[in-house]
Parts: structure tokens; sequence; C-alpha cells
């Protein structure tokens, strides 16, 4: 079957290092849209928080945030599914981080929410300039999270957790995963992204798949780190790329080059479009 749905993480994979898109991957996205093919941004990222040029780019109507979180239709403005972390269970999962050294924030209604003194350790952690200015412009803060969620009672789409110590990241990452209704992965290795229970990038790709009435033949999706692997084993052609992990490419169906090299219009020029 012709491929009709290609899901792209964002960064490692659809972005170079320095977040740019090239023009060969715009030049292979102009060639999807002509033939139908749906490009899908899919992403750990909440609407709110993924730039204007990603959701404008060619044969972009549909998205897949927060890590499977959020399936949402651009074109109509409106959610396709939903799935969060119940209020109690954010809860508690504040109250188990409170312990550790760590910052951590959280997406409610596609908007990103912290704690305010976390805004000026954001560099303590290793966050790059960019990624500091990134967040301080998109998050909303409160002076306490468990306030917060104990007078909203807001369930939540996704967590993130930021560490300086992989000792204590592991620690953590124990200790959450023995919390029932919670779905633990990550997308770098000083980082953890919470969820709730089933909620993956797969189980997003699969519920839009379904939305647009498309066989799982029909699907592709790129990606390059922990939390892309349910969507690489979910599509029909599961790409990993070059930069991934190990063991990301040993599960994938095909493995193209690096997201510095082009590596996303290399595989769909391949599989989708069959021009190499």
């Amino acid at each position: 079957m012709a491929i009709k749905m290609i899901a792209l993480d964002l960064d490692g994979t659809l972005l170079t290092t320095d977040k740019r898109i090239s023009s060969r991957t715009r030049s292979v996205m102009e060639e999807c849209k002509k033939r139908g093919i749906q490009i899908v941004p899919s992403t750990g990222r909440a609407l709110g928080a993924v730039p204007g040029e990603i959701l404008e780019l060619p044969g972009v109507r549909y998205g897949i945030f927060t890590n499977g979180a959020s399936v949402w239709d651009m074109a109509q403005n409106a959610s396709i599914a939903e799935q969060c972390i119940e209020w109690q269970t954010a809860l508690k999962t504040v109250q188990i981080l409170r312990n550790y050294p760590l910052i951590y924030d959280m997406y409610v209604a596609g908007n990103g929410i912290c704690e305010r003194h976390f805004l000026s350790v954001l560099e303590d952690f290793g966050l790059s300039p960019e990624n500091c200015r990134f967040i301080r412009e998109t998050r909303r803060t409160v002076e306490d999270l468990t306030d917060f969620l104990k007078e909203t009672r807001s369930p939540v789409q996704k967590m993130n957790l930021t560490f300086r110590d992989k000792a204590v990241k592991a620690e953590v990452r124990r200790a959450l995963e023995q919390l029932e209704g919670l779905m633990v992965t990550s997308s770098l290795p000083w980082n953890l992204e919470l969820n709730a229970a089933g909620t993956t990038k797969g189980s997003g790709l699969e519920c839009l798949r379904l939305h647009l009435g498309l066989a799982k033949e029909e699907t592709m999706a790129c990606g390059d780190g922990e939390n892309d692997l349910p969507m690489i084993k979910t599509a029909g052609i599961g790409v990993a790329m070059a930069n991934g992990a190990p063991f990301i490419k040993a599960q994938a169906d095909a493995v193209t080059l690096t997201n510095d090299r082009d590596g996303v219009a290399a595989a769909i020029e391949r599989y989708a479009l069959g021009t190499t």
C-alpha cells in the first residue's frame, strides 16, 4: 500500500541540531502535499510550544502533541482526542518530586505551568540559553503546583522533569513507575516525561490513523528517542534516525541518515515517494 500519513518527531529527527528544517526536507514535503500525503508533527511539546514554522509546513494539518496526550486538527482548530493524567495522580507525583533535586513543570490544556522559583535556576541544570529563554517565555508561573492542582483539579496532559544527576533520574524513575495511572518515558539523557498510563506517540498515531480511516500499512513514522519507540513500532514503516539510541535502531524497520544529513527527507523519498 502507498504511504498516506507520515508522523515525524521534531528534535533530533525533523529538525537539525541547530533547530532548522533543510531546504531538501521542505522540497520533499511539498511533493508529499502534491500527492495527498499527510505530514504529522509528533512531539512531546504542547501545541502552544510548537514553532509556527512547523505547523505551517507543507502537508501539515494534524498534530500529535504532548507524547500522544493530544491529537489535534489544526484546520478545524479542534481536538480529535485527549488522554490526561488525573489531577490526583499528578498531585501524588509532585509530592514525590519535592524530595529530589530536579526541576519540573506540566502542560494543562496545552499551556505550560511551573513554579516561579524554578525559572531562576534553569541554567544550573545545564539547559541551553535557547531552552532557558523558551521556557521563560512559554510558562505560566504559580507559587505551588500542589495548591494549583488542589484548587483547579485540572487534568494534566504531560509533566516534564529535568535532572543534572543521572543517578537521581534513575531513582526518581523507579519511584514514579510504582504509581498507578502514570506512563514514564524519556527523550533526552537528562529528562523524564510523564503521561497518563497507555499514552504514547504510538497511541496518538493509532488514534489519528483510525480517525482518517487509514490502514496501518499506509502509515510511516520517524524518530530518534525512547519516547518515539511506540510510534515507530505502531507505524506500517518505522524508521529510526542514525543519531538515535541503539535500542531504537534495533527495533525499527529501517534506519535512515542523521537529522543533520537530511535523514527524514531520505526516508520519505525512499519509502513514501519511491524516488530513490
